[in-house]
C-alpha cells in the first residue's frame, strides 16, 4: 500500500515537472516566406520564430554562433535570407530572458542553405517529373477511353482538349490537339460533317445527352422503311408540282 502511495506520488511531481518545464520551454520554428524547401534543403526568405512563457521580454536569434538579431517585444521573429550566409549546413537557435531574469534556451534547427541555382536545379528534376507524369496519366487514361470507343465503333466526344457540339450539325466531338485556339474558343473541324467552327469546351453533361440524341437520331433513321424507286418518283414529282406556280 505504502509502495503504491509512493509510486502516485513519484507520477504527480513527474507531471508537475513536465508542465512547468513546458512553461518555461522556448520553442523555436522556422517558416517560409519567398523560396524553395525540399526537406532539410532551403533557399531564399525564411523566418525563426520563438514562443515562450508570458513572462518572456528579450529574445537573441543564432545562426551558428553569430548572434544575427534581438527582439524585445513579441512577436519575436526574425526574417533572413539564405543568400547572405554560404551555402552548406547551420543551426538556427534562440536565447530567451524573462522578466524575472531566467535565461531559457530554445530547440536547434539545422537546414542546409543552398544556392538558388542548386534550387533551380532540384525544382526541374523534382517537379517537371511530376508534372509530366500527371499529363502522362491523363493522355494514358484518354488514349484508352477514346481506344475503348473506337473498338465498340463510337466516336470519342471527350478528351484531353475537352469536348464540343458541332454548330452545324449538333452532333458531340472530341477537340483536336491540331486545332487553332482562338480567343473565344478553338478552331477545329467537325469529324461528322466536315466543317470547320469556333467550339468551345462544352460540360461533359451536355456532351452526354447530345450524343444520346445523336445515337436516337441514327437509330431511327435505321429503323426507318428504305424508300422504293416508286417512292422517290412521287417524291420528285411532288417536289415538281411544289416548284410550280400560278400566273
Amino acid at each position: 500500500m505504502i509502495r503504491k502511495m509512493w509510486l502516485v506520488v513519484w507520477v504527480l511531481l513527474a507531471v508537475a515537472v513536465t508542465a512547468v518545464s513546458a512553461q518555461d520551454a522556448l520553442r523555436l520554428s522556422l517558416s517560409r516566406d519567398f523560396g524553395a524547401g525540399f526537406g532539410a534543403d532551403i533557399q531564399g526568405r525564411f523566418s525563426m520564430h520563438v514562443e515562450g512563457p508570458e513572462d518572456l521580454v528579450r529574445v537573441l536569434f543564432f545562426i551558428d554562433d553569430t548572434q544575427v538579431a534581438e527582439q524585445t517585444a513579441p512577436p519575436f521573429r526574425y526574417q533572413f535570407s539564405t543568400g547572405n550566409f554560404p551555402p552548406g549546413t547551420h543551426v538556427l537557435r534562440a536565447v530567451g530572458y524573462t522578466a524575472d531574469g531566467r535565461e531559457l534556451t530554445s530547440n536547434t534547427i539545422t537546414p542546409i542553405f543552398i544556392t538558388s541555382s542548386d534550387a533551380n536545379r532540384r525544382v526541374v528534376t523534382t517537379i517537371v517529373p511530376i508534372i509530366a507524369l500527371v499529363i502522362g496519366v491523363g493522355l494514358f487514361s484518354w488514349w484508352v477511353a477514346s481506344r475503348g470507343q473506337k473498338a465498340s465503333g463510337l466516336p470519342a466526344i471527350n478528351g484531353p482538349f475537352g469536348g464540343a457540339i458541332c454548330p452545324k450539325c449538333h452532333k458531340p466531338f472530341a477537340r483536336h490537339w491540331w486545332g487553332f485556339n482562338v480567343v473565344i474558343g478553338k478552331l477545329d473541324r467537325c469529324p461528322h460533317c466536315h466543317k470547320w467552327s469556333v467550339v468551345q469546351r462544352t460540360h461533359p453533361d451536355l456532351l452526354q445527352a447530345a450524343y444520346e440524341a445523336m445515337l436516337q437520331a441514327e437509330k431511327s433513321a435505321a429503323d426507318a422503311p428504305t424508300p422504293t424507286p416508286e417512292d422517290k418518283e412521287k417524291t420528285l414529282r411532288k417536289q415538281l408540282d411544289d416548284s410550280r406556280f400560278d400566273n
